[in-house]
């Protein structure tokens, strides 16, 4: 109930997307601490939740966020007489260390893109390796945000929550053509996909992300980076493609700052 009135509060003061992102925060602290009074919300508790997110891997940004969240159920709590002060500002967290960025480089491109053919989505390999598009960008990317004309893409719901034009290289370009061959009379230009013994179809709506991980994966098994990446280093997936594009960038000399603006940082 009290998790509820926090919810209930949080949208009166604050968005609807980021108080559900705060309460989900919050729930997931308590369900994994397994709390059940307010009293229990110690620094210990909170130390020991965020010294477990640490150890799966979350990254240092997502640590501060959990931090965060918590701290503000914390300071409703104390609104409502049922904590005396605040654990967070006890919580120290731990030294992360500073892993070097992890990239494809060309004989792994290669490799890449030659197993992506023989699984049937080179397309959106290619386009993820010579773009800066995440994967929730690219499961939401529809045709009439592609401009072929001027060889960039509007990304209209970027992680940063403002839009971003993205360039096209004429690798990209290829892929959205092979792309259009299979997709184009459709709004998405990944939709989801319907298959069955022998046959499938195409489906007017998003492609699942779960999808694009099963995809991923003959490609994850067969490239060894993939696999030898250290536990709290980031880039397993779709993202390593990212992590790829604006490297190579880098080493071509263009300007970090142009870069960080096509990546929307």
């Amino acid at each position: 109930a009290l998790l509820e009135d926090f919810e209930a509060d949080m949208l009166l003061t604050a968005g609807d997307k980021y108080a559900r992102r705060v309460t989900g925060c919050v729930r997931r602290f308590l369900w994994g601490a397994a709390l059940r009074s307010p009293r229990q919300i110690t620094p210990g508790t909170v130390q020991r939740f965020l010294a477990g997110l640490h150890a799966r891997g979350r990254s240092r940004k997502t640590l501060l966020n959990y931090r965060s969240a918590i701290s503000r159920f914390c300071r409703f709590l104390r609104q409502r007489g049922l904590l005396a002060a605040d654990p967070c500002r006890d919580v120290r967290l731990a030294p992360i260390e500073r892993l070097p960025p992890r990239f494809l480089d060309d004989a792994e491109l290669r490799q890449v893109l030659t197993l992506a053919r023989d699984l049937g989505i080179w397309p959106e390999v290619a386009l993820a390796v010579s773009t800066d598009l995440r994967l929730s960008e690219m499961v939401r990317l529809r045709w009439e945000d592609v401009d072929t004309q001027r060889r960039c893409i509007l990304v209209r719901r970027a992680k940063s929550h403002r839009p971003r034009v993205v360039p096209l290289s004429s690798l990209a370009l290829r892929a959205l053509d092979a792309q259009y061959r299979l997709s184009g009379r459709f709004d998405y230009v990944f939709p989801a996909r319907q298959a069955w013994r022998g046959g499938c179809r195409y489906l007017n709506r998003p492609r699942p992300a779960n999808r694009w991980l099963e995809a991923l994966k003959p490609i994850q098994e067969a490239i060894p980076k993939f696999r030898t990446l250290p536990g709290r280093c980031i880039g397993r997936g779709w993202h390593l493609f990212r992590h790829t594009f604006a490297s190579k960038l880098a080493q071509a000399g263009v300007s970090l700052y142009k870069i960080a603006a096509w990546l929307g940082m």
